[in-house]
């Protein structure tokens, strides 16, 4: 048969405490349940700076189709279809290959230099990975927890740490240390690293464009007037700038690392201090009472842990 919960029946608890709900409590789980409570401080200036990235992007990728295409062009040349002017310079197909392999190297480069600035933007795109992404928005509180199989603090484990530690500090008569700016420390000083980024980015990594070079014009010319080293020669540097840009977006996304390092690391030395704390209250505790002292002075203690607990009994340190 159903059983019928007694009418009436209701926890011991003080009068009227159902009910109270707390205005600032209820406003506080609204927001947080709805994904309202925190706000990326980085979000906008990582927002432009990735869209800068798609733009070079494009940039590059119009001018590899287009180094691409001359270069098939002039391999196509090639045995017996050499253009006239070309040839009545006396210039051979081995000519036209060294001039198509130029070009074919600038769009490898050019190829490489994409994949670069991809790599760069995947280090704050890409979900579930250990990257810029997923550290800066579990700081801030966005991404509430990582993904399995990482191990990284997130937003709630940070602030307890921090008032653990503070806590502790001021209980205790220690220095007062503010652990907020080292245990969100990307979130304090990154805008300066994306500024930077940035600043790079809007440059322009082929301010000559392999188009602009006219390089299947020039080899169409009739009368042929230069050589094939003439007419590679301005590619070169057109590659080589390109490519140390790619590199240096190499060193920019190096940077964004070294905040998570060194978030990483002041997180580990806060865990460290606040562990040691732990266990030196736990012995301070013991080495007060002479009945658990003895085990510290003549069982299990150090030279440094009899001479402490001694100094303590005698009176000589606090």
């Amino acid at each position: 048969m159903p059983i019928t919960f007694t009418a009436g029946l209701t926890p011991t608890f003080p009068a009227d405490s159902f009910g109270s709900e707390k205005e600032h409590v209820r406003l506080l789980g609204t927001s947080l349940i709805g994904g309202t409570a925190f706000v990326n401080p980085l979000a906008s200036a990582l927002t432009t700076m990735l869209a800068r990235v798609d733009v070079v992007i494009a940039l590059l990728e119009t001018d590899r189709a287009i180094a691409t295409a001359e270069a098939a062009t002039m391999n196509g040349y090639v045995s017996g279809t050499l253009p006239t002017g070309f040839s009545d310079a006396e210039f051979d197909d081995a000519d036209m290959t060294s001039i198509a392999d130029a070009a074919t190297a600038y769009a490898t480069a050019n190829t490489a230099t994409q994949g670069k600035l991809t790599t760069f933007k995947n280090y704050f795109t890409v979900v579930d990975l250990d990257n810029f992404k997923l550290h800066n928005e579990l700081l801030c509180g966005i991404d509430p927890a990582p993904p399995s199989g990482i191990i990284k603090p997130n937003l709630n484990g940070l602030m307890g740490l921090a008032m653990a530690v503070t806590d502790t500090e001021n209980r205790f008569g220690i220095t007062f240390t503010n652990y907020l700016t080292g245990l969100f420390g990307t979130l304090f000083t990154a805008d300066t690293t994306v500024a930077n980024a940035q600043t790079h980015l809007d440059t322009n990594p082929i301010p000559t464009t392999y188009d602009s070079l006219n390089i299947v014009t020039a080899v169409n010319a009739d009368p042929f007037s230069t050589t094939p080293a003439a007419v590679i020669a301005p590619i070169s540097p057109v590659q080589t700038g390109m490519t140390t840009y790619g590199n240096t977006v190499d060193t920019h996304k190096g940077h964004f690392t070294t905040h998570i390092t060194t978030d990483m690391a002041y997180y580990n030395m806060v865990v460290d201090k606040l562990e040691q704390y732990i266990q030196a209250y736990q012995v301070s505790g013991h080495i007060q009472d002479p009945y658990y002292r003895f085990m510290y002075d003549s069982v299990f203690g150090s030279a440094t842990v009899k001479d402490i607990s001694t100094k303590l009994s005698n009176g000589e340190i606090e």
